[in-house]
């Protein structure tokens, strides 16, 4: 399993902020990557009163993250939204911006934000369809 690996400039610590108090939202391929590696829905989804499917935390964690070797049991499987990370869109400033919670956040350039806001957005919409579409578990 690899370690956590960092888009940008590698200065993550332990804490794993990225993992903590995780709101991930999966889209319905993200689910059926991970289905397929083993993982049950009803165990690391949850489903949020706006209708979004949510990866569950565990004592405050990504129910992914591997605390003894600080590692993502499923990083080369993870959802699109972890890919982007530390970019995000802000929905309220309808834009993609830069998560400073992330340690590497202060690395990303503007260039690096127009290179993957175009697949940020486009995450969004899939993820705000889908959300719009679903009822009962996730």
């Amino acid at each position: 399993m690899p370690p956590f690996k960092c888009n940008h400039d590698g200065t993550c610590t332990e804490i794993r902020l990225c993992c903590t108090d995780t709101e991930m939202t999966l889209t319905k391929k993200d689910a059926k990557r991970i289905d397929a590696l083993g993982y049950n829905r009803e165990d690391y989804l949850i489903r949020m009163d706006d209708g979004f499917c949510q990866i569950r935390n565990i004592e405050g964690r990504c129910y992914f993250y591997n605390p003894d070797q600080l590692t993502c049991r499923i990083y080369s499987h993870r959802p699109e939204g972890c890919k982007y990370y530390p970019i995000v869109y802000n929905v309220e400033k309808g834009k993609c911006v830069v998560d400073y919670d992330c340690p590497s956040g202060k690395t990303v350039t503007e260039e690096d934000i127009e290179e993957i806001c175009d697949k940020v957005k486009f995450l969004v919409t899939v993820l705000m369809k889908e959300a719009d579409c679903r009822d009962g578990p996730c």
